[in-house]
């Protein structure tokens, strides 16, 4: 009687296991078109890496003194139309400060009392990222 006791608890434990194991595969599973779809857009954004990095260093180097409007235009057509010119793949709708700062660095800046548009954020971002001083046109005061 032990040993059938034993025996049916141990098919109790394995049987406890691979419903645990079929769960796991199943919740993987849903996930599998979501990883194809993530490791395509991977392979995408890998191959205009190249062109993205000119165009960041385009902005760090050249787009402080400017203002917004005249920075986005910087961006979205000059340097863009270079960067095309030569050949380099790059993203249309590239977001500069989403390329250099994520939620929780913003979140950060925005505590220490950085306002939360686009120019202080991208002022900001010069200073962070410059490896010498950045030169900026600031009346307002904020890059201080």
């Amino acid at each position: 009687m032990k040993e059938k006791n034993d025996l049916e608890e141990k098919a109790a434990k394995t049987k406890k296991k691979v419903d645990q194991a079929t769960r796991l595969i199943n919740s993987l599973k849903d996930n599998k078109e979501r990883w194809i779809q993530n490791a395509s857009q991977f392979k995408i954004q890998k191959k205009r890496l190249i062109g993205d990095v000119a165009k960041a260093c385009a902005f760090i180097s050249y787009c402080g003194p400017f203002n917004s409007e005249f920075r986005a235009k910087l961006l979205n057509e000059s340097f863009h139309n270079d960067i095309m010119e030569r050949g380099m793949p790059v993203s249309e709708d590239m977001a500069v400060t989403d390329f250099f700062v994520d939620h929780s660095i913003l979140g950060r800046w925005s505590n220490e009392g950085l306002p939360s548009d686009d120019l202080s954020i991208q002022n900001a971002i010069m200073v962070e990222r410059s490896s010498r001083y950045p030169l900026m046109i600031d009346p307002q005061g904020q890059a201080l």
